[in-house]
């Protein structure tokens, strides 16, 4: 299966790095290809600009900055999205890519009023995420990640998409014990692709 990873995270020594390196390694130890993204690394624009927004609903030439992505995006058979939750959201950049590169007649379709998604085909979808916060306050405030990671994304995919969130709530007070149980959870997950 060809896996599309889509990491966000400034630091090559954070968790989340590792989380990534997990994830990467065991896609392909399963024998899957992976084309995995590094946003950061990549120097990608987050920044939807006045021209993209002005493009954004003609499809003959929204994708011209960001073909490249789209492309990736649509060779891909599942996509895994790496990245910490910051301020109970996607790190900026992610957020900037889902704006410049989901786009109409790319991450949905709109014929005759009848909206269909535009990744059909993407068939499995895992998002391997840590929170700062502990799980309740993420609950108390409708934990916007989370459903982000699993109903969005379920929006625009395959109509029969497996869905996986796997989330290290309370990342800033947990034991090493608990962090590799996640790292477990993790790779197994990876490895069931």
């Amino acid at each position: 299966m060809k896996v599309h990873v889509i990491y966000a995270h400034p630091l090559t020594d954070s968790f989340n790095a590792a989380l990534h390196e997990l994830a990467v390694r065991s896609l392909k130890q399963a024998g899957h290809e992976v084309d995995d993204l590094d946003l950061y690394r990549e120097n990608f624009n987050p920044v939807l600009s006045a021209e993209d927004r002005e493009i954004y609903h003609d499809p003959a030439i929204n994708q011209k900055h960001v073909a490249n992505y789209v492309r990736r995006l649509q060779t891909a058979e599942a996509l895994v999205l790496c990245h910490p939750v910051w301020n109970f959201g996607w790190p900026a950049i992610l957020k900037g890519y889902f704006d410049r590169v989901f786009l109409p007649d790319v991450s949905f379709k709109l014929i005759d009023g009848v909206l269909s998604s535009g990744f059909s085909n993407i068939r499995r979808v895992s998002t391997i995420t840590t929170y700062g916060s502990p799980r309740h306050r993420a609950f108390i405030l409708g934990d916007p990640p989370r459903k982000n990671g699993t109903r969005f994304l379920r929006a625009v995919m395959n109509r029969r998409v497996k869905v996986d969130y796997l989330a290290l709530y309370n990342m800033n007070n947990t034991t090493l014990a608990a962090r590799d149980r996640f790292m477990g959870r993790v790779r197994n997950t990876m490895l069931s692709y």
